[in-house]
């Protein structure tokens, strides 16, 4: 295409860098649930980005600050899995409250309301590893557009393959809950490596995005539903009888129309 890749690429960094300073700046407010799912997003936004650059010479600085980028994400992990878990325990407990859950539930909202705050003082490091990942890719994206297109290219190639293995691994044992935890996470990365290429790819990849988000979203809410029934066991989660039937009813639902699915894909 004759799309500017150099363009294209540091329009990519500048949208991805704002989003992240603004998702950090709100993980303070209390009432904003959304922000570390927002942090999270754009992390691993720019990590794809930085993935795709990575094979380029001389980015030996942007693969050592990549890998802080990766540890600051790992940290929020815990937090944002433990807000999924709360969303999901009130929306099975819906009507059957209970009085041991309610207070449960108050104690959950005020231990994230803190680990919020904490993640907010560990993600100050972005003040400065933002500027310095900006200055790391400044020479690489000075590149030829050719040479910037080719190696985008070839970084996908390489996710779509093994997107595509992890796929076939996983529709001959759909029950092996690593194959598609291993799956989602490939389904993520291509559609993340396919969004920061913009209008250098075309139609065909755009497609293939919204089909790996599709795949990201249902194998991802099967997981954290998974995940819950695991969780409410081990952290001995008070939770009303009807709501706990609800969710084991619904616990492998996902499965027949996720083989379906992969079956026509």
């Amino acid at each position: 295409m004759s799309a500017s890749a150099r363009r294209i690429l540091k329009r990519r960094l500048a949208r991805y860098r704002r989003d992240i300073l603004l998702a950090r700046q709100q993980l303070s407010a209390a009432d904003n649930g959304e922000a570390l799912h927002q942090l999270r997003i754009g992390l691993r936004q720019l990590r794809s980005l930085l993935r795709g650059l990575s094979t380029l010479p001389g980015a030996a600085p942007l693969l050592r600050l990549s890998v802080q980028l990766r540890q600051l994400a790992c940290a929020g992990n815990d937090w944002r899995d433990r807000e999924v878990r709360l969303a999901l325990l009130q929306q099975a407990a819906g009507a059957a409250d209970s009085r041991a859950f309610a207070a449960w539930r108050r104690r959950e909202v005020t231990a994230l309301q803190a680990g919020r705050l904490d993640l907010q003082q560990q993600a100050m490091v972005l003040d400065q590893l933002l500027p310095a990942l900006q200055r790391a890719c400044a020479p690489l994206l000075a590149q030829r557009n050719r040479r910037l297109r080719r190696t985008l290219r070839r970084a996908l190639l390489q996710t779509r393959r093994r997107y595509r293995r992890a796929r076939r691994d996983w529709q001959r044992q759909p029950g092996d809950a690593l194959l598609a935890h291993r799956l989602r996470l490939l389904a993520k990365r291509l559609r993340y490596q396919i969004e920061a290429g913009g209008k250098l790819l075309g139609q065909r990849w755009r497609q293939r995005a919204q089909r790996a988000r599709d795949w990201q979203q249902q194998l991802g809410d099967e997981r954290d539903r998974l995940l819950l029934l695991q969780s409410i066991e081990r952290d001995h989660i008070p939770l009303p009888a009807a709501a706990r039937r609800w969710l084991e009813q619904g616990a492998g639902t996902n499965l027949g129309g996720l083989l379906q699915a992969a079956s026509a894909s």
